[in-house]
């Protein structure tokens, strides 16, 4: 038996190597925020109340000869949003691994942090599809072109202007979606097949985003179409991250944390997708 000095014996010259790259948490695409009607401005210095007044529809009266015109004067009545939400996510990191770890660990979880926070009002928003009273589609059971168009049809009946609506699915949606070639078909779909990209895009003229925070409760999950003031949102304090030197624990404290407030506001401009 030689006496090698072998890959065993000269082990501690050998080094461990760590990747330059970190394997970040897996985060959702984040896509109801910025899809619904804001009021941010209305809250930003002062309040924990705001008022969304709703205008009534104006008749148009036949004018008959002679006879003063028939004035019309609607009791307007408003909705309450209230800005009840604060979220905070905090971590500590402590002087010795700071100091001795191969990444800027604090920049590394701040912005964890801010995701985490944005993520829980993503998903405070994905909430209120489940109170819109027009329905289409079936729990447990895939979608289909005619529940599509049946959630189209209903905004349509009501009014709703064309542009600012969107169709928002879980991913389980998406490959039943990419099932049907009305929706694979460029004769249908704008801009490229998402055959060849995977991307969703518009379906039948209406934007189309994909989203993990959606509901979704054992096999039955909350899809929805809806109009931009289907459903309001007040942020009164977006994502800020404070940090803090703390000589008890030896270590910088670092707390994200945000305010705001939900609420559907137009009922008959969204439409809850069950699949």
């Amino acid at each position: 038996m030689s006496n090698n000095i072998n890959h065993t014996t000269g082990d501690i010259f050998i080094p461990t190597v760590w990747s330059k790259e970190l394997i970040m948490a897996v985060e959702p695409e984040l896509v109801l925020a910025s899809r619904v009607w804001r009021h941010d401005d209305a809250v930003s210095e002062f309040g924990d109340t705001l008022i969304i007044p709703q205008i009534s529809q104006l008749e148009a009266n036949d004018k008959v000869q002679n006879i003063d015109v028939n004035l019309q004067a609607p009791t307007e009545a408003g909705i309450t949003l209230l800005v009840n939400k604060h979220k905070e996510s905090s971590f500590v990191i402590e002087d010795k691994l700071s100091r001795q770890a191969k990444y800027n660990l604090l920049n590394v979880y701040k912005g964890q942090a801010a995701k985490a926070i944005a993520r829980s009002a993503d998903s405070d928003l994905a909430g209120l599809f489940s109170g819109f009273s027009q329905t289409t589609g079936t729990y447990n059971t895939a979608i289909t072109t005619d529940v599509i168009l049946d959630a189209i049809e209903l905004l349509d009946n009501a009014d709703v202007p064309q542009t600012e609506r969107y169709f928002c699915f879980r991913p389980d949606v998406k490959r039943d979606l990419l099932d049907l070639a009305t929706y694979t078909s460029k004769d249908f779909v704008g801009g490229d097949s998402p055959v060849r990209t995977g991307i969703i895009g518009d379906l039948y003229g209406v934007e189309t985003a994909m989203s993990t925070n959606l509901v979704k409760t054992g096999n039955n999950t909350n899809n929805g179409l809806f109009h931009k003031e289907a459903i309001s949102m007040a942020w009164q304090l977006k994502p800020r991250m404070q940090m803090q030197y703390d000589l008890l624990k030896l270590g910088t404290v670092c707390v994200a944390d945000s305010m705001w407030g939900t609420i559907e506001t137009r009922d008959t401009y969204g439409v809850l997708i069950k699949t």
